[in-house]
């Protein structure tokens, strides 16, 4: 059983969802989506900080796993870590090591809530605290990912610099701070997330997705999938178990 609801007006600014697994055994892969995550695991007690990624995974669940997710927007995770979020590219550390403890200490309460829904709202009365944040957002970086998203990763790079007024080398620095990785594998990413979403909802031959989702011709929509996915569009379709991260849109009950 998989729940993703979206975050809560006025609370936790940058916070994407709140998501909850819990079932049998199984083999799940996740695909990059430019998000970082605090995850808590409600049967160990374990707390971690999922860091963004750079291509897929394929994550081996036990029987009985139960687990809690805080999801970040793109760049809004740096502003709860004391270190930038490049150093957690495709890494997955103890929260307690970052936060000296502060959101780790979390886990008992998560556990003992009794739902889903009761434990949004703990998170993000946490993550909501004064003192929570080290930092503010960036309006640059906040613009240059709005930008990316918008245009589903076509945008290019020299183009989004141009428009929030920053040369190219700033804003990749900008973004290895904020987002974890280059921005021209965050567009990659984008324009990854929409194909997988608009197959999710029609049938496409392979050429035709390609088109739709703004890849150059067939081979560069296989390029990006086979280097991002880590399978093909068709394989990938077949897959059952895909995301636990990022399994679904959120929803608010």
């Amino acid at each position: 059983m998989h729940r993703t609801l979206s975050s809560l007006p006025g609370l936790a600014r940058g916070v994407d969802a709140c998501w909850e697994h819990q079932g049998a055994a199984g083999n799940h892969r996740i695909l990059p989506d430019g998000c970082m995550d605090f995850l808590f695991d409600l049967t160990t007690g374990a707390s971690r900080v999922i860091g963004a990624m750079s291509k897929a995974k394929v994550v081996a669940l036990p029987d009985g796993a139960h687990v809690f997710g805080v999801r970040f927007r793109p760049g809004a995770a740096f502003r709860y870590l004391d270190e930038p979020a490049a150093g957690f590219l495709d890494g997955a550390p103890e929260l307690s090591l970052f936060r000296g403890g502060a959101f780790a200490a979390l886990g008992p309460r998560l556990s003992e809530a009794k739902d889903v829904v009761e434990r949004r709202a703990i998170a993000l009365s946490a993550l909501s605290e004064p003192g929570a944040r080290r930092r503010g957002a960036d309006a640059r970086v906040e613009h240059a990912i709005g930008l990316f998203e918008s245009s589903r990763g076509r945008a290019s790079l020299r183009a989004v610099a141009a428009e929030v007024g920053v040369g190219e080398r700033q804003l990749e620095r900008l973004f290895a701070a904020h987002v974890g990785h280059g921005p021209k594998l965050f567009a990659r990413v984008v324009r990854l997330q929409h194909a997988v979403g608009l197959a999710s909802r029609a049938r496409f031959r392979q050429a035709e997705l390609a088109a739709a989702a703004g890849y150059a011709d067939e081979p560069h929509l296989l390029r990006d999938f086979r280097d991002l996915a880590g399978v093909t569009p068709r394989a990938l379709a077949g897959e059952r178990d895909v995301g636990v991260v990022q399994v679904e849109p959120a929803s608010a009950p």
